[in-house]
């Protein structure tokens, strides 16, 4: 018995460590990054083979449940249709891709946000790591921007769209790093909440990604209106000073690319009013019409190549939405739309599934800072989708269990 829970332990040390290098790898190395997951999620396996009840019953058992089933239908659906030969080849790996990894965090979920008996010493850790990454992130985003003199803020990202991705990936990163600050730090915990947030809606803003420049905001203010609801009027107003200062100047340093994307939005409105979808928001408009009318019936499974074969057809017949043609060999950037259009309704429920079983996790641990991650997933899940390559499931994959590993941690140190 001895043997095993040393055992165990090795294998939760190696797991955390696993989870922490994946972490720090995904803006410069992604495969290196899925190696460290797989890694993860193979010694995951190995410890819920050798203690089930302790890891099988855990309080993230429903996350854990909904990411696997998920994961398992689309990499069923990838080994069903793929071809070698087909025009969509590199979308269906992408989403083997994203299957993969998250069978590999699902492996890994149950044993790396389990509680321990050194609690104290891993919240610590999971503090100055959150930190750590979190500087390296936002420092590198600066660079690009400062030295490098790119147009936005991509990171290394790889697979498609990278500032997309980057936005995304500092916004998952940026919620880890203040959920933990929130539950480890006593002294100076808003100011350092704040100057963390500003620090990376800078970065957040400079990827030009309007949608996480809407959503991460949100995060913010929710996460700094728990902070200080319980707290005496004084801090209460200093803390919102604070916020309101930080707001100022991070408007004026960002003024002028954030007006930019505003007007470009303005603009494809307008050309989107005026029958042409082939902007970035007309052709997301036009892609989620026709991913909606040729899945509508999918129950089951349908091919990238049925699927589009479908949308052309109702191109031909509405040329409105011939702003969906350019993106069919990619995704249809909408994670409930491109879910129904591949593994269907089945997919859109277990999607559902999955952002509840967050919530239940959040309400019945009574940490309401976790739901952050169902907002952030349902917000950007409206304008891109998440289940797809690398990059973006590494980031939500990683961080939700970082953060999850925090608070069982911090409720038995509590204790």
């Amino acid at each position: 018995m001895m043997m095993r829970e040393k055992f165990d332990q090795l294998l939760y040390i190696l797991i955390l460590a696993l989870g922490f290098l994946s972490l720090l790898l995904l803006p410069f190395q992604q495969g290196y990054a899925m190696k460290a997951l797989r890694a993860a999620g193979e010694l995951g396996l190995l410890a819920i083979f050798i203690s089930p009840k302790k890891y099988l019953n855990g309080n993230t058992k429903y996350i854990s449940a909904c990411l696997f089933i998920l994961a398992l239908l689309s990499f069923l659906w990838f080994r069903t249709y793929r071809s070698p030969d087909s025009l969509y080849f590199g979308a269906y790996i992408n989403y083997r891709d994203w299957s993969l990894a998250g069978l590999f965090a699902a492996f890994a979920f149950p044993v790396l946000s389990s509680n321990r008996k050194n609690s104290a010493s891993i919240i610590n850790i999971h503090l100055l790591i959150a930190l750590l990454v979190n500087i390296l992130y936002v420092a590198y985003s600066f660079y690009q921007i400062a030295i490098l003199k790119e147009p936005r803020v991509t990171l290394s990202l790889a697979y498609g769209p990278n500032s997309t991705g980057a936005a995304y990936t500092i916004s998952f990163i940026a919620t880890y790093t203040l959920i933990t600050i929130s539950w480890t730090v006593k002294k100076f915990k808003i100011p350092l909440i704040l100057i963390f947030a500003f620090a990376n809606i800078v970065a957040i803003s400079l990827t030009g990604t309007r949608a996480a420049i809407i959503a991460f905001p949100i995060v913010l203010l929710f996460i700094f209106w728990h902070e200080i609801k319980q707290r005496d009027k004084k801090t209460k107003l200093n803390s919102i000073l604070l916020l309101i200062f930080l707001s100022i100047l991070s408007a004026v340093f960002l003024a002028k690319p954030v007006a930019k994307r505003i007007i470009e939005m303005k603009s494809d409105l307008t050309q989107y009013e005026n029958r042409n979808s082939a902007t970035s928001i007309g052709a997301r408009f036009a892609m989620y019409q026709v991913g909606i009318d040729s899945s509508i019936d999918n129950y089951a499974w349908q091919s990238l190549e049925k699927r589009n074969q479908k949308i052309l057809s109702i191109i031909q017949d509405n040329p409105d939405w011939s702003g969906a043609k350019p993106y069919l060999g990619v995704h249809l950037h909408n994670q409930f739309i491109d879910t129904l259009s591949t593994i269907g309704w089945i997919g859109v429920i277990l999607d559902i599934l999955f952002l509840a079983s967050i919530l239940h996790f959040s309400l019945n641990n009574k940490c309401l800072l976790i739901s952050a991650y169902a907002i952030l997933f349902l917000l950007f899940g409206l304008s891109d989708t998440l289940t797809y390559a690398t990059p973006v499931p590494l980031a939500w994959l990683l961080t939700l269990m970082l953060t999850c590993s925090v608070r069982n941690n911090k409720k038995i140190n509590d204790n």
